[in-house]
C-alpha cells in the first residue's frame, strides 16, 4: 500500500482514513505494549493529526462524574522508519475541558480505585488539562531477535472552581522494555514495565469565608468523616508503584495470523498527608489474557479480538496517633504519625472485564478499506466490600453492539453507524448505615445509574480532501459525530463533536 502521493494525485494513493482503517485491522500487535513487535507488522510510514471539540451532557451519569463536559483535544501520532535498523512510534495528546455539577471527589479516580479520597458535598465546576506523550522504538530482525522500548509520560491537573477550591496535580510515567524471538511462523515475546503514578492535592483554599463548609475524607463505601472547615491545612498525595509483565505467542502464516498475550501486574499505593499521616495503603493485582486472530484475504480482512481481565484489590486501613519528639541538642520538635491499629484488608474490590469483537473489512484493489461491519460484546462487573461493619456494593453490565461503515466517492466520504443495547445484570447495595451523608449523597443516587438498561446510537460522517503543503501530500478531513443514549428509567445522555485534521 502506498504511503505518499505525488502532488495533484487523488485519494487512491494517499494515506487517508481508508488506509488507516485497513492498517488497524492488519496490525496484529497494535494493542500490545511490546515495542519489539513493531516490525513484525509493518515498516510503513504513516500518521495523523487532529483537533477535536466535544460537548456532552445528560442525566445518565454518576454523582462524581458531573452532568456536562466541554472538551478540546489536540492529538498527533506517527509511525516512522528510523534509519536502517529502527522503527518508531510517537504520540502526543493535549486534553483540556470543563466538567459541571460534580461533587464528593476532588481527585481523578472516584470509582474502582483507592477508597481514601476527599471532597465536598457542594456541587461545582472542575477544569482539567492533561499532556500525554508516548515514545517507542523497535529494531529490525537480528537472527530472529527483535528488541524494543517504550516510554509513556502524562502530566495534568484537575481544579475545582468553587469553594472549597482544590487542585489535583498528576504525574504518571511508565517504562516498558521488550523483546521477541521468531522462528519460522512462530514468535515468542516478553515485556515488563515499571509505572509510577503520583497524584497530589497540595492545599485547598477559599475565596469567601464560610465557617459552615464541611470537607469530607472517605474510607470506603458509606464511610466518610466530615469536618467543618476541614479543608484548612489539608494536603494529601497518592503514590502508586506498579510492576507488570506480558508474555506473548504469535503465529504468522499467509492466511492466518494469531496473537495471544498473558498479563500480570501488581501495584502498591501509599496515601499520605500532613506529617506523613497515612489513612491506609491500597494494593491491587491484575491478571489478563488477550487473543487476536486475523484471517487476511485478497479483498477482505476477518478479525476477532477476545479479552479477559480480572482485578483483585484491597486496602489496609490505619488508625494513627501523632507523636512529637524534641531534639535535646537543637530544641527542634519533629512530628510523626504512628500506627495504633491496623485493619487488614478492610476494603476489598474485585473487577471483571470481558470483551469480544469481530469485524469484517472489505478491501479495494489498492488494499484500502472500502467498508466494514462488526459485532461486539462487552461485560463489566465489580464488587466492593468493607468489613467491620459489613457493607457491599455490586453491579454488572452486559453490552452487545453492532457497527458498520461505508466509504463513498472512492473513500473520500465515510459514513459510520453503531448501536448498543446495555443490560444491567446486577445492582445490589447493602450498607451497614444507609443514612450517612456519603450514602445519601452518592451511593443511593448512583443506583439509578447501575440499574438502568439503555440503548445508544452513534453516527459519524467524515469528508476528506487531498491537499499538499510545500509539495507534501496529505488527506485533510473534517468529521462530525454524535451519540444519543436513552434508558428505561427516563435518563439520557447526548454527545456531539467535530474533528478537523489530516492523515499523512
Amino acid at each position: 500500500m502506498p504511503s505518499h502521493a505525488a502532488e495533484g494525485d487523488g485519494m487512491d494513493s494517499l494515506v487517508d482514513k481508508s488506509y488507516y482503517m485497513a492498517m488497524d485491522s492488519r496490525r496484529l500487535w497494535n494493542g500490545s505494549d511490546n515495542a519489539a513487535s513493531f516490525t513484525l507488522d509493518t515498516m510503513a510510514n504513516f500518521g495523523k493529526t487532529f483537533f477535536n471539540m466535544q460537548h456532552s451532557d445528560g442525566t445518565f451519569h454518576r454523582v462524581q462524574e458531573g452532568n456536562q463536559t466541554n472538551q478540546l483535544q489536540f492529538f498527533a501520532e506517527r509511525y516512522q522508519k528510523i534509519g536502517k535498523y529502527l522503527y518508531g512510534y510517537g504520540k502526543f495528546l493535549f486534553d483540556h475541558g470543563r466538567t459541571k455539577e460534580r461533587a464528593w471527589c476532588d481527585e481523578l479516580r472516584p470509582y474502582e480505585s483507592s477508597p481514601f479520597f476527599s471532597g465536598s458535598s457542594i456541587y461545582g465546576k472542575y477544569d482539567f488539562q492533561y499532556f500525554d506523550l508516548t515514545a517507542a522504538v523497535g529494531t529490525v530482525n537480528f537472527g530472529g531477535w527483535r528488541f524494543g522500548g517504550r516510554i509513556d509520560y502524562k502530566v495534568g491537573d484537575f481544579s475545582r472552581l468553587r469553594d472549597p477550591r482544590s487542585r489535583s496535580e498528576l504525574l504518571d510515567y511508565k517504562f516498558t522494555p521488550s523483546l521477541t524471538y521468531s522462528s519460522g511462523a512462530h514468535t515468542l515475546g516478553l515485556s515488563g514495565y515499571y509505572q509510577r503514578r503520583k497524584e497530589k492535592v497540595p492545599n485547598i483554599s477559599t475565596v469567601q469565608s464560610d465557617a459552615t463548609i464541611v470537607y469530607y475524607t472517605m474510607s470506603g463505601l458509606e464511610n466518610a468523616d466530615g469536618t467543618t472547615s476541614g479543608y484548612s491545612g489539608f494536603m494529601r498525595q497518592w503514590v502508586d508503584h506498579r510492576f507488570g509483565a506480558t508474555a506473548s505467542w504469535a503465529i504468522d502464516m499467509p492466511r492466518l495470523r494469531q496473537l495471544t498475550e498473558l498479563h500480570i501486574d501488581r501495584g502498591e499505593e501509599k496515601i499520605s498527608g500532613t506529617y506523613l499521616y497515612e489513612p491506609g495503603r491500597y494494593y491491587s493485582y491484575k491478571y489478563g489474557i488477550q487473543s487476536h486472530t486475523l484471517l487476511p484475504r485478497r479483498h477482505a480482512l476477518h478479525r476477532l479480538d477476545l479479552g479477559l481481565q480480572y482485578e483483585q484489590a484491597y486496602a489496609d486501613e490505619y488508625r494513627q496517633q501523632l507523636t512529637q519528639t524534641i531534639d535535646s541538642l537543637t530544641g527542634y520538635t519533629s512530628y510523626k504519625y504512628v500506627n495504633s491499629i491496623v485493619f487488614k484488608k478492610r476494603y476489598q474490590l474485585t473487577v471483571l472485564d470481558a470483551s469480544m469483537k469481530y469485524r469484517y473489512t472489505a478491501l479495494a484493489d489498492n488494499g484500502k478499506a472500502r467498508a466494514y461491519a462488526g459485532v461486539a460484546l462487552d461485560y463489566h462487573g465489580a464488587k466492593t466490600k468493607r468489613l467491620l461493619s459489613l457493607s457491599t456494593l455490586e453491579y454488572g453490565r452486559l453490552t452487545p453492539r453492532i457497527e458498520g461503515g461505508y466509504g463513498w466517492m472512492g473513500g473520500r466520504l465515510w459514513t459510520e453507524l453503531s448501536f448498543d443495547y446495555s443490560i444491567s445484570t446486577r445492582s445490589d447495595l447493602a450498607l451497614a448505615d444507609a443514612t450517612t451523608e456519603y450514602a445519601v449523597g452518592v451511593l443511593v443516587p448512583d443506583q439509578t445509574y447501575y440499574e438502568a438498561n439503555y440503548w445508544r446510537g452513534h453516527a459519524a460522517i467524515t469528508y476528506q480532501l487531498p491537499l499538499s503543503i510545500k509539495k507534501w501530500p496529505a488527506a485533510w478531513f473534517i468529521k462530525l459525530y454524535g451519540d444519543y443514549l436513552s434508558t428505561d428509567n427516563s435518563l439520557n445522555k447526548k454527545e456531539v463533536g467535530v474533528t478537523i485534521g489530516l492523515f499523512n
